[in-house]
C-alpha cells in the first residue's frame, strides 16, 4: 500500500466504488456465493488508509449505507458494520499503513472478520437465520485478493492524480 498522500482523486474514488458495487452484484451459483469478499469495504478501507485527511468514517458510513438501499438490507444494517470497522480501522490506522504486503492480508482478513461478525449480528436481531462457518469464507477470500486490490487501486490512484 502506498505510503505517500496526494490530494484525493474522486475520479478513481468514483470509479473504484462503481466497480465495487459492480463485483458485489455479479451473481454466483451455489457456494461460491459465500466466497465473494467484501469489494466495497475492501475499497472503502483502502481509501480510509490511503486518503484518511479526505476520507473518514462518514464516508465509509454513507457507502454502507448505499449498499444497504441498493441491495434491500435492512437500512443501516451495513452502515453500521461498515463504520464500526473503519472507527476500529481508524484507531490503528498508523500500524495498519506502513505494515508489509503479507501483514496487509492478514490485517484485511481480521477487519472483515470484524465486519461479517457486525453484519451477522444485526441480521441475528432482525431475522431468523441459521449460521454456520460458512459466514466467514468472505474474510478468507478477503485476504488472498486484498494484493491485487490494492495493488490494481494504487495504480488507479495514480492514474487519475
Amino acid at each position: 500500500m502506498p505510503r505517500r498522500s496526494s490530494p484525493l482523486p474522486l475520479l478513481a474514488l468514483c470509479l473504484s466504488l462503481t466497480a465495487a458495487l459492480f463485483l458485489y452484484s455479479l451473481p454466483l451459483h451455489g457456494d461460491l456465493a459465500f466466497w465473494r469478499p467484501p469489494f466495497v469495504l475492501l475499497v472503502s478501507i483502502y481509501w480510509l488508509l490511503v486518503q484518511p485527511q479526505n476520507v473518514g468514517i462518514t464516508f465509509v458510513w454513507l457507502t454502507g449505507l448505499l449498499l444497504d438501499l441498493l441491495y434491500g438490507n435492512v437500512i443501516g444494517q451495513n452502515a453500521l458494520a461498515m463504520s464500526v470497522t473503519a472507527y476500529l480501522l481508524k484507531t490503528q490506522e498508523y500500524r495498519v499503513r506502513h505494515l508489509s504486503l503479507p501483514f496487509q492480508c492478514l490485517a484485511a482478513l481480521f477487519i472483515v472478520v470484524i465486519y461479517q461478525t457486525l453484519w451477522v449480528s444485526t441480521r441475528l436481531i432482525s431475522e431468523d437465520i441459521v449460521l454456520g462457518w460458512r459466514v466467514y469464507y468472505p474474510a478468507l477470500s478477503s485476504a488472498l485478493i486484498w494484493p491485487f486490490l490494492a495493488g490494481a487501486l494504487y495504480r488507479l490512484q495514480r492514474l487519475f492524480s
